[in-house]
Order: C-alpha cells, then sequence, then structure tokens
C-alpha cells in the first residue's frame, strides 16, 4: 500500500506542476508530453453481465487543456455465439459493450469542448498458437461536441480497434513476481467522420501491471499517440503520455470477463483468475 501511495503521490505532483504553467501558443503542440490518471470499479449484477465505470484526468505539458471524463460501459458475456467444434474451446466472440460517456476539456487559449459520447462495442479472439492469445476489441463511437460558442453540436462517427496481449507466467522465484504481468496495446482509429477537434489515429500502449491479494490492481503505461485536429492553428501532434490506471475490486469476486478497458482474465489450471491474456 505504500508503493500505491508514492506512485499515485508522485503522479499527482507531476500533473500539479504541469497544470501550473503558462499557457502557450497552439503551434507548441505539435510534440508534448501528457500524465493520465484514471480510476475503474465496476457493479456485478449477474454471471453474464456488469456495469463498468471509469473516472480519469488527462493534462498535457506545455498547458493547453486539461481533461475530465467518466465513462461507464454495459458489458454482456456472449457463451454461446460462433465457438468452435471443439468442446472445450472459448467463443470467438467474448462480449458486447453498449456505453456512454461525457469529456470536458477545460481549454486555456479559447473556448472549453464538451463531448457526449455513445459506445458499441465487441470483444473476440483471434486463434494462435498455444497459451499465445491476441485479444481484439472494435468499437463504434457517436461523438457530439459542443465548444460553448453558440455554433451548436458537431457530430463525428469514427471505429476502432484495438489488439492486446497480457504478459505472466506461473512460475514465480520471487514473491512480488506472483502479481506481476505486462500488458501491451496497439489501437488504430478510423474517423469515418472526423469531429470538430481531437481525432485520435494511432495508440501504442506498452505497460506494466500488479495485481493486489486484496484485488486492487495497478497498471503504469508509457504511451505514444498520434492525434489529428487538436487546435484550430496546429493540425497533427505527436503525444507521449504517462498513464496509471487503477482498478478496484473486491478480491474475492471473479469477474465472468474484464471491462471494455480492460485486457481479459483468463483460467489458470487451478481455476483462478489469472491477471493477464497469456499464463
Amino acid at each position: 500500500m505504500r508503493f500505491l501511495l508514492c506512485v499515485i503521490g508522485a503522479l499527482l505532483f507531476g500533473i500539479q506542476g504541469i497544470v501550473a504553467q503558462d499557457s502557450i501558443v497552439d503551434q507548441e503542440v505539435r510534440v508534448n508530453s501528457q500524465a493520465w490518471l484514471d480510476y475503474n470499479f465496476k457493479s456485478l449484477t449477474n454471471n453474464s453481465r456488469f456495469l463498468s465505470t471509469q473516472i480519469g484526468f488527462r493534462t498535457i505539458n506545455p498547458s493547453v487543456y486539461n481533461r475530465f471524463l467518466v465513462t461507464s460501459t454495459l458489458n454482456l458475456r456472449a457463451n454461446r455465439w460462433f465457438k468452435s467444434k471443439k468442446e472445450d474451446s472459448e467463443p470467438l466472440i467474448r462480449s458486447y459493450h453498449l456505453g456512454t460517456g461525457t469529456i470536458y476539456t477545460r481549454n486555456y487559449n479559447e473556448t472549453d469542448n464538451f463531448e457526449l459520447r455513445f459506445i458499441q462495442g465487441v470483444k473476440f479472439n483471434i486463434p494462435t498458437i498455444k497459451d499465445f492469445k491476441l485479444y481484439n476489441y472494435t468499437r463504434l463511437e457517436e461523438r457530439f461536441q459542443t465548444a460553448f460558442d453558440g455554433d451548436g453540436w458537431e457530430a463525428g462517427f469514427r471505429l476502432r480497434h484495438r489488439v492486446s496481449i497480457a504478459i505472466s507466467w506461473k512460475k514465480h522465484y520471487l514473491n512480488f513476481t506472483k502479481g506481476l504481468y505486462f500488458p501491451i496495446s496497439a489501437e488504430i482509429f478510423f474517423n469515418l467522420q472526423k469531429a470538430n477537434r481531437y481525432n485520435d489515429v494511432l495508440r501504442l500502449s506498452p505497460g506494466i501491471g500488479y495485481k493486489f491479494e486484496s484485488g486492487l490492481k495497478l497498471e503504469l503505461y508509457t504511451i505514444y499517440n498520434l492525434s489529428r485536429n487538436i487546435t484550430e492553428t496546429n493540425d497533427a501532434s505527436s503525444d507521449f503520455i504517462l498513464r496509471l490506471r487503477i482498478y478496484r475490486e473486491k478480491a474475492e469476486e471473479a469477474a465472468p470477463l474484464a471491462p471494455a478497458n480492460e485486457f481479459e482474465e483468463t483460467e489458470g489450471e487451478d481455476g483462478q483468475k489469472l491477471p493477464g491474456g497469456t499464463d
């Protein structure tokens, strides 16, 4: 727990330093560093569905904006859909996701931006070699933005696809490695109709995670993100993001599947849940 408090404290200190800086002109955003912190929890309804919620804060250096977001997703497990002929095989389609989110962007040099987002997604597996699973998540987003400048709402639509894997192992030679794993993902964004601002294109997210016996889980990522149409005078940016993700759940709860914004968990030989996609 001391380790958790130190990590959160260091990140919040860095965020505070970023926020305190003077605002700058748009052209300086082409290459930037960002800090991103989010807290994730879930509410179980039954064995086939649950609601996952994310509360997040994101800021940028040089100081251009601060972003606050809340997203909730209903996760529906698919047990019998598109299953292969093998009796012990998992369904190719693992789950469906319906959600909504609100994103408020506090801009320094222009009017603020508010986005209402609707989400429909599906998770599925791509068969690979044994003990190596690629988890895929495809979702469609309808984005409605307003800049509070009297011009009303602008609509945007995008399709995004993420491929992810979480690497862990069963043999632990040191006690602290029992909850250690390495989540890695790559995500591409297809902007079918661009929103007014903030159109991501590519996101690469290598990270390290640790799951405590209490059920608390931490994931720290160093992310490269390519974005388009971020301001009126600067069309594109390369974002380097340090992201801390906190997942809170009860240790005795065995979730039937992971939230839409989390890696799938797999069954170990002893029937216990492992904190990753690969044993």
